[in-house]
């Protein structure tokens, strides 16, 4: 097949800042085998275009095409499979190796999980090979400098195995020695047969190593050809103001293009050397400082380009064993999720027996299952009350762990969790008002009108959230979702403390126990009718673990890669926030649960969202399970009295999390 990107009588329009943009390209075809690069002037619609090849972008008029069809009428999968882009900045999340970072780039490729198969291993390591990459390997990606951050994000696109690339500034703020590198590595792809059309800045890079240049300004297309072509002086004085001059390279005949300033034809005045002589810019520099080898020598990523000696910190980072930082395998995901599973099950068995009452094992399972209700003693009913608790403790710290794990990287924020998003604080004025309000009873079936209402204000929260998201004047993106939530989460905790001012002495101790957040139930009523609204919303969320690992890395590189990014980002929220309101309705707001757990599960098996959710859910659970264990065994004020559970986890969760930020622990 003859893979071919073409952009057909293009126009794009729109309005950001009160500023209107748009972009008209008449005709612009990518083919497979040359480097297109893409230069104009910052503004001029280079980054607009490239998305709108990508496919991020649809056209307001016009058509683009991928072997001969409307690119919107191939399925965003098999876009990623043909096409890859890589925008200017990608920063994930979360700390993540080297090698996962490539191995991302299989995503169009893999189903199901998108577990690592052996063909997927095997391309990866030929292309960390051929990049010269090995050093790299088990290295975090945030502790690498700027080129080899860039060698590391093309070896993903290269993992991708796309036969046409697109390029947004790929030696954006690299070195000259970098820059090179880059352009080598994209003339060696394309000797392989990748159709490359990449913005840049660096005209000269362009023009010696481009087969076509398209020069771009004002949203519309100058003139496409050559370098020798397109690079003509008076055509770019007139582009990028009079400050340059070209000058051809005596080597190769390449035209090199030169701020104004270098060859004398701006004045200004330097101050003097050490040696005392006075410099003038208009003393001639030499013409060509292209001349040398240094553009023409072929250069191999073999050469060992932009490695020198480590320093010891780099020494020592370098000496991690490659089983540190495990790819993610089928064997690898049952053992952590057995391990996990194992610890969950072993504090919830263990969990009925403690208290501030001492209970016989044996006696007390044998009258609940030999023994009528009637005849039980007070050890065996004690346990029946207790089983319950343990049940409805490990639900509730598995959906606000699970949930938080997914808010954190949905939201690209390690700080974000359920109650950010107002969630919780909704479902506690609703809660209080149905306190306060006896009126407002809307109790159904087994839940409470305090249940109801909280579910019913969380909800409400969701559907808030729900249109902002859907909107079209919606432009600041998850942040912008995450501010919202702060905002409604201030506004419902502000009318709380409002209702309390004005409720009776009785109703505000009453709204306090509820505020606190606890796990008392007092029977199989409470937990079970919130196990439907968990089990789909814990489903939504888990269901879109490997879209998260691609998010994660960056929105526009996911849509990129065939990642429905709209779809999870509704997908995440609606789903997490059910579950989380079916929870809250009946514990009220259990602090620091949802938002330190995911960092504690991150620290022992990585970032990957595919091992963190579901490790997630059974660590909250467990965690859940074990505080309210020690709340129990912990009586104040000579009368029993318990210590709620919300006040522990708040304690040692923020505690902890202090600690955390202050050894500066990655997220």
């Amino acid at each position: 097949m003859n893979f071919e990107l073409a952009a057909r009588d293009i126009q794009f329009r729109y309005h950001q800042d009160g500023n209107a943009f748009r972009l008209e390209v008449s005709q612009l075809v990518l083919r497979p085998g040359e480097i297109h690069a893409l230069i104009g002037p910052n503004g001029s619609g280079k980054s607009t275009f490239l998305r709108l090849m990508a496919g991020l972008r649809r056209p307001s008029a016009g058509t683009i095409e991928l072997n001969g069809r409307p690119l919107h009428s191939h399925a965003a999968g098999e876009i990623a499979q043909t096409v890859a882009f890589l925008p200017q900045q990608v920063a994930p999340v979360f700390s993540l190796p080297v090698e996962e970072v490539i191995l991302a780039g299989r995503h169009p490729w893999q189903t199901g999980m998108g577990l690592a198969r052996p063909e997927d291993r095997h391309l990866v390591a030929e292309i960390i090979e051929r990049l010269d990459l090995s050093h790299l390997r088990n290295r975090i990606f945030d502790t690498l400098s700027g080129g080899e951050r860039q060698k590391v994000l093309i070896a993903s696109i290269l993992a991708q195995t796309p036969r046409l690339i697109l390029l947004d500034e790929p030696t954006n703020a690299l070195d000259i020695h970098h820059q090179v590198e880059v352009f080598h590595l994209l003339r060696q792809e394309a000797a392989r047969g990748a159709g490359i059309l990449a913005a840049t800045h660096d005209l000269t890079l362009a023009g010696h190593f481009a087969d076509r240049l398209t020069l771009m300004q004002g949203g519309r297309l100058i003139c496409s050809g050559t370098g020798n072509e397109v690079l003509e002086e008076n055509r770019l004085r007139k582009v990028y103001g009079p400050h340059l001059r070209v000058a051809p390279d005596p080597l190769s005949g390449n035209p090199c293009i030169l701020p104004a300033i270098a060859i004398g034809e701006i004045p200004i005045h330097l101050r003097p050397a050490n040696h005392g002589e006075q410099l003038s810019a208009a003393k001639p520099l030499p013409t060509s400082p292209c001349q040398g080898e240094t553009l023409n020598k072929p250069l191999l990523a073999k050469e060992g380009m932009g490695r020198s000696e480590p320093d010891p910190l780099s020494k020592l980072i370098n000496q991690k064993s490659p089983t540190e930082n495990p790819v993610l395998s089928g064997g690898s995901f049952f053992r952590t999720m057995f391990l996990f599973g194992l610890a969950a099950l072993a504090i919830t068995a263990l969990a009925p027996w403690l208290g501030g009452e001492k209970l016989a094992v044996g006696e007390s399972l044998r009258e609940m299952f030999q023994v009528s209700p009637d005849n039980w003693s007070v050890g065996t009913r004690i346990l029946a009350l207790r089983l319950p608790r343990v049940a409805m403790g490990f639900l509730a710290g598995m959906t606000l762990a699970c949930v938080g794990a997914s808010f954190q990287c949905l939201l690209r924020n390690p700080l974000a969790e359920p109650y950010t998003l107002g969630i919780a604080s909704a479902a506690a004025l609703g809660a209080v008002l149905a306190i306060t309000w006896p009126a407002l009873s809307l109790a159904v079936g087994p839940f409470t009108s305090v249940q109801v209402m909280a579910f019913l204000f969380a909800l409400a929260i969701v559907f808030l959230l729900r249109r902002a998201l859907a909107s079209q004047r919606w432009r600041s993106g998850m942040t912008g979702l995450l501010l919202i939530g702060i905002a409604l989460s201030l506004v419902c905790s502000s009318l709380i403390l409002l209702i309390r001012y004005l409720a009776n002495p009785l109703a505000a101790h009453a709204m306090d126990q509820w505020m606190i957040g606890s796990i008392e139930v007092s029977g199989w009523r409470e937990p079970l009718p919130c196990l439907p609204f968990l089990i789909v919303g814990l489903t939504l969320v888990l269901a879109a673990a490997r879209s998260l690992n691609q998010i994660a890395l960056g929105e526009e590189l996911a849509g990129a890669r065939g990642v429905d990014v709209k779809k999870v980002q509704k997908q995440v929220l609606i789903g997490g926030s059910l579950a989380t309101a079916a929870v809250v309705s009946i514990t009220g707001p259990i602090a620091f649960l949802g938002l330190l757990t995911p960092h504690l599960v991150r620290g022992l098996v990585g970032a990957d969202q595919r091992v963190v959710l579901p490790a997630s859910l059974l660590a909250g659970g467990a965690l859940m399970v074990a505080a309210d264990t020690a709340t129990r065994m912990l009586t104040f004020g000579g009368r029993g009295a318990e210590l709620p559970s919300g006040i522990l986890t708040g304690l040692v969760g923020g505690l902890f999390f202090i600690i955390l930020l202050c050894r500066r622990q990655p997220f």
